[in-house]
């Protein structure tokens, strides 16, 4: 790998072929290879956003920023030349001043360009190239729009909201939280003790923004790095039966993974810890879970009569639909059910207090 350095002109960065043009040879210079990938699909009657994408390498700026390469898309630009222009707009990254640049770049030669940085890296090396993948794939993210009432919160009479989380263990149940519309995802990881490391990065990329809390008992460093990665911070809650073992778990992962984040120039994780505690042993007026588990309680609405649920607890029932009215009723504003039930919990919700307005 070659480390050039310049000057920053526009920020961003783009990793494609390179396309050596010059003032002297035009787009003469090009690879072939590229020139006649240009060709096809321009045969094939691509839309331009489907064009291979290539990274303008010249001798000088103003050359650079008019030179279309048919068929090509241009994602980035380095210059050799440090003389600016600023006739010609400038709208993808692009570094200026690389001193021997020319000489550098091969024909075929992936490129870097930083124009945060203001550096090119040409035939990067697999960790280069990891943490600039990494970053474009952060940058591609976007979050699902929904239209259809299953994707909205729902609303009480009073005009309160409730939010419905899913309560998930696996993909298929991923998928399915997603599609009926769920405002949060409970991932449940006790007794789970195999790899979950991509189950973690796929839960966090298609969650685009919701919040997710994570129930586990051990094992929280793929959570974390994948949260590295897509998540902002406070959206991940980690909780446990046992908050204080999962605290140490967290402080003796997160050595290494500020490591890694520093290395590939992001934020570390910012993850809120927490307890989950089971319906019936837990008093609310003296502990404070983040989580109540009443997966396993006969009677959801009997065991928490009289307590006052704080909002911002999520009360777990799983398919126990005739909870949930006792319990909204009594404050709890964040429920946890198992995703097809999603639709029929905001739909009843929706009609809690109507009967107090008659």
């Amino acid at each position: 790998m070659i480390t050039l350095e310049g000057i920053a002109k526009q920020p961003g960065f783009a990793i494609a072929v390179a396309a050596v043009v010059d003032a002297k040879n035009g787009i003469n210079g090009v690879s072939p290879a590229l020139l006649q990938s240009g060709i096809s699909a321009l045969k094939k009657g691509l839309a331009p956003i489907d064009y291979p994408e290539a990274i303008i390498v010249c001798d000088n700026l103003a050359m650079g920023a008019v030179t279309k390469i048919p068929g090509i898309s241009t994602i980035g630009l380095a210059a050799e030349s440090s003389t600016d222009t600023t006739a010609i707009p400038i709208d993808v990254p692009c570094v200026i001043g690389v001193y021997d640049l020319i000489q550098s770049v091969s024909e075929g030669d992936i490129v870097v360009v930083d124009g945060s940085k203001g550096v090119v890296h040409i035939a990067p090396d697999p960790l280069t190239l990891t943490h600039y993948q990494q970053a474009e794939e952060l940058r591609h993210i976007r979050e699902r729009v929904f239209v259809s009432s299953e994707h909205i919160p729902a609303r009480m009479q009073t005009g309160e909201t409730v939010f419905v989380h899913a309560h998930i263990r696996d993909e298929a149940g991923l998928h399915s939280a997603l599609e009926n519309g769920a405002d949060g995802l409970i991932v449940d990881l006790r007794g789970n003790y195999s790899e979950t490391s991509a189950f973690c990065q796929e839960i966090l990329r298609d969650a685009a923004g919701k919040p997710v809390t994570f129930a586990l008992e051990v094992g929280c460093e793929d959570i974390l790095r994948a949260s590295m990665y897509y998540c902002t911070p406070g959206q991940v809650v980690l909780v446990s039966e046992n908050p204080d073992f999962l605290a140490s778990q967290v402080d003796t992962a997160m050595d290494m993974i500020v490591l890694e984040a520093l290395q590939l120039d992001v934020e570390p994780p910012q993850v809120r810890l927490g307890w989950i505690a089971r319906a019936g042993i837990c008093d609310l007026t003296n502990m404070a879970p983040l989580v109540i588990d009443a997966l396993e309680a006969e009677d959801v609405a009997g065991i928490l009569a009289g307590q006052l649920i704080p909002e911002e607890i999520v009360t777990l029932i799983g398919s126990r639909v005739d909870a949930l009215e006792p319990l909204v009723r009594a404050g709890a504003r964040h429920i946890g059910i198992e995703p097809e039930l999603i639709e029929n919990a905001k739909y009843a919700i929706r009609f809690i207090g109507l009967e107090d307005e008659s």
